[in-house]
């Protein structure tokens, strides 16, 4: 019963997430009680996965991959949200049966190196750039910080209630961790909570359950594609190979950084089950899944084993019949900031140390740590810190692995055409 509170809040904290992923896919005619459903049985699944696997981690569609694909690919472009759910099915086909033979493979030598394919000091940082990116993700959640013309972000302003509650919880949840309280992440969360509802900015739904509906509507449809017209024939593959650096880089850098301890066996049984479960979450028409970072939040609270995973399954099923109460919550999102300000500091405080290399480590932490937060895209600060630690490593006359080299050709190619020329 230990890991039922981490259980409890890393199924809080995830709802927020599998609440912003049929939102974004609304803007383009997805009905968003199909992806509702299909995105909360999937993460259930996919959670169970990794409890059965051992590991204190749930499994989530990737909301950083939805408003990539929602943003450049359907509204700038016109391209069907049915076609992206074909293209994501298919790569996950392919990468399921590469990770298949691999993984069952007699030859144990094919797995070797996969969980520490990155330099110890892009591996070993992933795991408090997360927990930044987690920091951030709160004090954004909560109004604590804003965006800003004359700079990246400004602090946020006091007159607002999201502010000053958020504030008071993240407060509560810190003096809580002083005192050594093995339940300050939750206390935080309770904080926040009991002062909204208190002030009438959160109010309980007049029916806060409904019966989970919808997959009529998003289940196979990608075989109902439109949109084949207004993609040229070798963007195809442009897309494809973003999808599937971000899918298998996403998925390993989560778990990396909420499972360091992962071996080589351990990584590729994980990913093949993100990957095989992805291939379903697109037939049932939700996004390809990924590592969720908000099970950090009950490993703040003391998950440590796959039991966490199992309670958090749970109540995600709980959550599925509780849309209402769920977007009643969100309407408010300073109930959230404490969960994933408290996630991210636990994270960081776990870190190694990474900033005490060369010049290459020193860069490639560095750009970690700047980017992952101010993208929320784990692809893309590994890719920004590979192509950072390859270049400077072999200007300095450094050895750097084939691998190593392959991979960062394959992260410019990631990021000019997911990001710079567009498809």
């Amino acid at each position: 019963m230990q890991e039922l509170l981490p259980g409890f809040l890393a199924a809080l904290s995830l709802s927020a997430s599998l609440l912003l992923v049929p939102t974004l896919l609304t803007q383009v005619g997805a009905p968003f009680m199909g992806i509702y459903t299909a995105s909360m049985l999937m993460a259930i699944a996919g959670t169970l996965a990794f409890g059965r696997l051992g590991l204190p981690v749930a499994a989530a569609p990737g909301a950083a991959l939805t408003s990539w694909l929602v943003a450049i690919v359907m509204l700038a472009h016109g391209v069907s949200w049915q076609m992206v759910l074909f293209m994501g099915a298919v790569i996950s086909l392919v990468m399921t049966a590469a990770l298949a033979f691999t993984v069952f493979s007699k030859r144990p030598e094919r797995l070797a190196g996969l969980a520490q394919i990155f330099p110890p000091c892009i591996a070993d940082g992933l795991q408090g750039a997360v927990g930044l990116l987690l920091l951030v993700q709160g004090l954004y959640q909560g109004h604590l910080l804003m965006g800003s013309p004359m700079g990246p972000m400004q602090l946020g302003n006091m007159a607002d209630p999201v502010a000053y509650i958020s504030l008071v919880g993240i407060i509560a949840m810190l003096s809580l961790m002083a005192v050594g309280a093995r339940w300050a992440v939750l206390g935080g969360v309770l904080t926040s909570a009991v002062l909204a509802f208190a002030g009438g900015f959160w109010v309980l739904p007049d029916a806060p359950f409904f019966l989970p509906e919808g997959l009529d509507r998003t289940g196979l449809q990608l075989i109902f594609m439109n949109g084949w017209e207004n993609v040229k024939v070798c963007d195809y593959a442009d897309l494809s190979l973003v999808l599937a650096l971000f899918l298998i880089l996403s998925g390993w850098g989560g778990l990396k950084a909420l499972a360091p301890h992962l071996d080589d066996g351990q990584m590729g049984r994980s990913l093949l089950s993100l990957s095989g479960l992805s291939f379903i979450a697109c037939l049932l028409g939700t996004m390809p899944l990924t590592a969720a970072p908000e099970s950090a939040a009950g490993q703040a609270t003391g998950g440590r084993t796959g039991r966490m995973a199992y309670w958090t399954a749970a109540f995600l099923a709980l959550l599925l019949f509780m849309e209402p109460t769920l977007q009643s919550m969100a309407s408010f999102p300073s109930i959230f900031a404490p969960a994933f300000a408290g996630a991210g500091l636990v994270l960081l405080l776990r870190m190694k140390p990474v900033f005490s290399g060369g010049l290459a480590d020193k860069v490639a932490a560095g750009l970690l740590f700047l980017i992952l937060p101010l993208m929320q895209d784990v692809a893309a600060g590994l890719g920004a810190a590979c192509i950072a630690y390859v270049s400077l490593t072999l200007l300095s006359g450094g050895h750097v692995s084939r691998f190593l080299r392959v991979l960062a050709v394959a992260f410019l190619l990631y990021f000019f055409y997911g990001f710079w020329s567009i498809l």
